[in-house]
């Protein structure tokens, strides 16, 4: 058309809208996925976390326990000797044979019982303290009196006699003025942080005690140190944020660098931390976020380059769109490995079916366009449930029930195109009412959803799956039947068995 002379610019400008419109309806659709992948590369990062510093702080636990109870057995035995009357020998006699009892069930973890026995140092491990030596000075002596009644765990020390760094079960007891204690090595609680750290080796696993020090840590030489007196660090930056929060998951920045956090309490009002500098795994999914965009501008100009110069027809747009929305739709059938082209089959079978039931050519259009992409919301399902082998667990299930209302959302951000999240949304709906997510029955599903939802199920049963081959046409036929007035709308589901018994040869199966 010309206007003065002039071609008309009205058509060429609203074509060019139209595609920028499609255009940022896939940049809307890549944001959307980059983001469900941020949020799913967190939540995978939180819960080995969790699982690394629950296994901790229950092997600590484990390890604590064993020491706490065989402290426990051995008071009782020194009570009934103080009670008693027992001598000084007597009792030294018993903790001499006590420390080699444990020595030998402790696989010399422990160097034996000692303590403070009626005014008087006595030791069963053959060590000779100094004459300087205090012992109701002591730490373990102290943590006892002030933990009348149980077992205190003293922090950790450098053992005198062995070098050895040291934590200690004391117990006050039966006259309140003796205390028994022995000695633990934590080269088990390091080996612990160590072995796990071993199988995820982007984690830092750290043993903290109620005062922010560190009894035990996956980097060995930061055994001792106590955070909160340090400035600058990153320990300290871990503990001012621990003390911050009253969460067991957190995170924080330190020399612009995120860590994630997973906190579980162990007892003695210890805590194992499980710590990941999660900026290089999130840091790359920026970057890939980054240059997805950047490589997408670059396609934008040029498309729009060439639509300027070569003046492309109207139909030629819609073209372009539903190539768009067809390389979406292969990309997301990629996620599947048994699915394959799934999606391009389902929107053929629709199409076909819409235009036997009557709608015109635009409409059509419109409900291939729906099948295309009735599946968007599958990428934010981890690939690990698409694509297991054999059947879903319940709880498998229950994830993939959620790409309904995922493919729902994204859709829903294509303004321009109203609508066109129904396919997406409603697929998996019922006439019964037993469907998902909404349990709609009969009209209430809308009439695009009910036709995509017999093509659907048709490619399904036509597809092979790794638990199974593809079903006989003449079986398909028979569960489409038997789906009538339950799973599938009767009118759509006779033009589907229409089709089928058109097609003698079974080659619509095949369909690409």
């Amino acid at each position: 058309m010309k206007k003065d002379g002039l071609i008309d610019p009205k058509p060429h400008i609203r074509n060019i809208i139209i595609t920028a419109l499609v255009i940022l309806f896939v940049v809307g659709v890549i944001v959307v996925y980059y983001a469900l992948l941020y949020s799913e590369t967190r939540q995978n990062i939180m819960k080995t976390g969790e699982i690394n510093a629950a296994t901790s702080a229950e092997q600590i636990d484990q390890y604590l326990a064993k020491g706490t109870e065989t402290m426990k057995l051995a008071c009782f035995t020194l009570d009934s000797m103080i009670r008693s009357g027992k001598s000084q020998a007597e009792i030294r006699n018993y903790l001499v044979d006590q420390s080699d009892a444990i020595k030998n069930t402790t696989m010399e973890s422990s160097t034996g019982m000692y303590g403070y026995f009626n005014g008087e140092y006595l030791d069963g491990t053959d060590w000779v303290p100094g004459e300087d030596y205090s012992p109701t000075q002591r730490p373990w002596y102290v943590a006892a009196r002030a933990n009348v009644g149980r077992v205190a765990v003293v922090d950790p020390y450098v053992d005198a006699q062995t070098g050895n760094v040291m934590i200690t079960f004391a117990k006050t007891l039966c006259d309140v003025k003796s205390v028994a204690a022995m000695d633990y090595s934590i080269d088990p609680l390091q080996k612990i942080t160590e072995e796990i750290t071993s199988k995820e080796k982007s984690y830092v696993e750290i043993v903290l005690n109620s005062k922010y020090q560190v009894i035990a840590h996956s980097d060995k030489a930061q055994i001792g140190k106590n955070y909160i007196a340090e400035e600058g660090t990153l320990g300290k930056a871990l503990v001012d944020k621990l003390r911050s929060s009253n969460e067991d998951y957190f995170s924080f920045e330190f020399n612009e660098d995120e860590y994630i956090v997973y906190k579980a309490d162990v007892s003695n009002d210890w805590m194992c931390l499980s710590v990941l500098n999660a900026d290089p795994a999130l840091g790359r999914l920026r970057q890939m976020l980054l240059y997805t965009i950047i490589a997408l501008l670059l396609v934008i100009s040029i498309l729009l380059f060439v639509m300027i110069r070569a003046n492309i027809r109207h139909d030629q747009f819609a073209h372009l769109s539903v190539h768009v929305a067809e390389a979406l739709a292969a990309a997301i059938d990629a996620k599947d490995a048994y699915t394959n082209g799934h999606s391009g089959r389902v929107a053929k079978y629709a199409a076909e079916i819409s235009r036997r039931y009557g709608y015109s050519e635009k409409k059509q259009r419109y409900v291939y366009m729906m099948g295309l992409l009735h599946d968007v919301g599958k990428i934010g399902i981890p690939d690990a449930v698409i694509n297991k082998p054999g059947r879903l667990t319940n709880e498998e299930y229950e994830i993939i029930k959620k790409h309904p209302a995922i493919g729902s959302n994204i859709l829903s951000k294509a303004k321009e195109m109203p609508g066109l999240s129904t396919g997406a949304k409603y697929h998996h709906e019922r006439i019964d009412g037993k469907g998902y997510p909404e349990g709609l029955a009969g009209k209430e599903i809308p009439e695009e959803a009910r036709i995509i939802a017999v093509a659907d199920a048709y490619d399904a049963m036509t597809s092979s799956r790794s638990y199974r081959d593809y079903l006989p046409q003449e079986l398909v036929k028979e569960e489409i039947e038997k789906g009538k007035n339950t799973q599938f709308d009767p009118a759509f589901a006779d033009i589907m068995i229409e089709m089928i018994e058109e097609d003698k040869n079974y080659e619509m199966r095949g369909l690409q």
